[in-house]
């Protein structure tokens, strides 16, 4: 059962990043996971929670990479230099994430708006937690953790989507570099 989730969910992220999520169908995920629609439905409710489970593994492997490499005795913004590099190899391998951004921006899809939410909730949560952790550790800054998680977290978006609706994509060290610059 568990091999067959694991194709549907990699059928879908393949259809969503393709289609986006309104143009995805669950026949066209059936066909991209060589299953049948009825197999999807045994595993997911419906295309929502398909889209719950991809964002929640995305997110679970982005965690686990940030605590992976934000190690004790490093400031903040080596910390958050490291978990935005490992935000930037899971966007490349996970275009799932602009298309989310993106398409709830555009569409405003309720599925896709709380699917962001939850992305962003859960990624500013974390970085939260890190400034907590490094206030903790004697590092002082002059705003509260969860305004600094959030600046960082916009801000990053903003770099990576909208600067590159208007301009030439920046390098991810220009990237890191600004929002240290700005929020830190």
């Amino acid at each position: 059962m568990e091999k067959k989730r694991r194709r549907i969910l990699e059928g879908a992220m393949l259809c969503f990043e393709r289609f986006g999520f309104r143009g995805t169908t669950i026949e066209s995920i059936a066909k991209a996971a060589h299953v049948s629609k009825s197999s999807i439905y045994e595993c997911f409710e419906n295309k929502e929670a398909l889209l719950r489970a991809i964002v929640e593994d995305v997110l679970r492997e982005l965690l686990a990479e940030s605590d992976r490499v934000c190690l004790p005795g490093q400031r903040l913004g080596e910390d958050i230099d490291r978990t935005f590099d490992a935000m930037i190899a899971l966007r490349s391998r996970h275009r799932l994430l602009v298309g989310i951004y993106r398409e709830a921006r555009q569409s405003g899809a309720h599925g896709v708006l709380e699917m962001r939410k939850a992305l962003e909730e859960g990624i500013v949560f974390h970085i939260e937690a890190l400034v907590k952790r490094h206030i903790e550790s004697g590092e002082t800054f002059r705003l509260e953790p969860k305004v600094i998680a959030f600046l960082v977290y916009r801000s990053y978006l903003q770099m990576i989507y909208d600067w590159d609706d208007l301009y030439e994509p920046l390098p991810p060290q220009q990237i890191k570099t600004a929002l240290n610059a700005f929020a830190l």
